[in-house]
């Protein structure tokens, strides 16, 4: 398993992890390396550049395997990984699997430029092989029983048949430097060689399908270990493809819940904003009438003030003619007054005065009253002190 919580430093962990975890791809591959390490030493010269490279496309291809199983076993785990998360760690999980798949993708590119590159060159080392045929030297049929000896099951590669050419080729040298052995041998020697030969070749062939039923049992096997890995895989994916369809409606669902509960805040928000505007209407139109209604309440009161201040200022004349009024009838009065008293009086003095007799009588007694007014306090005085004795 591989967590993709991990940073960004631990992708070779990982997939040190991951290749630890094929016990069997490392020891096949150990047996390749020991296989063809073997063979190329009990090879001659002339075979050893091919071996060379055909024990270096081993060795990648058998990388390039280990990588693909990597990567399919990355795949699952973060399949799994996916279906038990939660939405919050998901895209960190995926942000890792897809640095450890870039990582991955890119050392199976380049394994797979390298093992092209070496097929490649090794097409070209059979075709110069090929091209020369009398020049090629053949080497002794006992190698290639040895070779076939140490052979592996995954060292059969080296036996295809583009090599039958090359065998063809080293049993026709043989042929043409035996000819002279043939020539001073005795016959039954050239017959018993012959045999054994052809017996060692049989052996060879049989060693060779041998192997070859080997191989086809392992492809047999590979195929169904990659068949049962492909329906597995495509398992996972149909289980993920329903997984994304449903959240796919789970989002949908909240989508859709969500742009109706915008639109209802929405009709909410214009109703709303339609209340306000009619209340701020209606108030504003209150606040206008009271404005108005104190317009108008202002506008009597300057009325009236100019009227009082009018009035005011008309005030003046009016007091200074009822003034005039009043004092010509306080006159009148003081008039009307005198003349009663007057009137009063001659009535009282007339008959008085309308003798002589009664007019000198008058007068006298007019003098008599006049004198005695003035010599009131002497008399007083004098009474006084006649009543009261002095000390």
């Amino acid at each position: 398993m591989v967590d993709y919580n991990l940073t960004k430093g631990e992708p070779s962990q990982q997939s040190e992890a991951s290749t630890s975890q094929a016990p069997n791809s490392q020891v096949d591959s150990s047996q390749i390396r020991r296989s063809s390490a073997a063979s190329g030493s009990s090879q001659s010269s002339y075979r050893s550049p091919k071996d060379a490279l055909r024990h270096r496309i081993l060795h990648l291809s058998e990388l390039l395997r280990v990588e693909k199983a990597n990567r399919d076993d990355n795949l699952s785990t973060y399949v799994e990984l996916v279906g038990k998360a939660d939405r919050e760690k998901a895209p960190s999980i995926r942000q890792a699997f897809e640095r450890i798949n870039q990582r991955s993708s890119a050392n199976i590119a380049h394994l797979e430029q390298r093992l092209q590159d070496c097929l490649t060159q090794l097409k070209r080392l059979e075709q110069k092989n090929l091209s020369p045929a009398d020049s090629s030297p053949s080497p002794p049929p006992q190698t290639l029983k040895v070779n076939v000896a140490h052979q592996g099951p995954y060292n059969m590669f080296k036996f295809r048949p583009t090599e039958a050419p090359l065998i063809e080729e080293c049993s026709i040298p043989e042929s043409t430097e035996n000819e002279s052995i043939i020539e001073a041998a005795p016959k039954q020697y050239l017959e018993e060689e012959a045999k054994k030969k052809l017996q060692e070749l049989r052996s060879q062939i049989t060693e060779l399908k041998e192997y070859h039923k080997v191989l086809d049992s392992q492809r047999n096997m590979l195929d169904e270990a990659w068949k049962a890995d492909k329906k597995q895989i495509m398992e996972l994916l149909q289980e993920e493809k329903k997984r994304h369809y449903n959240l796919e409606i789970q989002v949908n669902d909240a989508v859709q819940l969500n742009l109706n509960e915008i639109t209802n805040l929405k009709h909410d928000l214009a109703c709303t904003e339609e209340k306000m505007v009619y209340q701020s209407y209606e108030r504003s139109r209150d606040v206008w009438e009271v404005l108005d209604s104190y317009q108008t309440r202002l506008a009597k009161l300057e009325q009236q003030q100019q009227a009082q201040q009018q009035e005011a200022m008309d005030m003046p004349q009016a007091s200074m003619y009822k003034l005039y009024g009043q004092l010509m009838n306080l006159l009148l009065t003081i008039a009307a007054i005198i003349l009663v008293f007057f009137s009063t009086i001659s009535a009282f003095i007339v008959p008085l005065l309308h003798t002589r007799m009664r007019a000198m009588s008058t007068l006298l007694v007019i003098t008599i009253i006049t004198l005695a007014w003035n010599y009131f306090h002497d008399i007083i005085e004098s009474e006084w002190k006649t009543w009261l004795p002095s000390s």
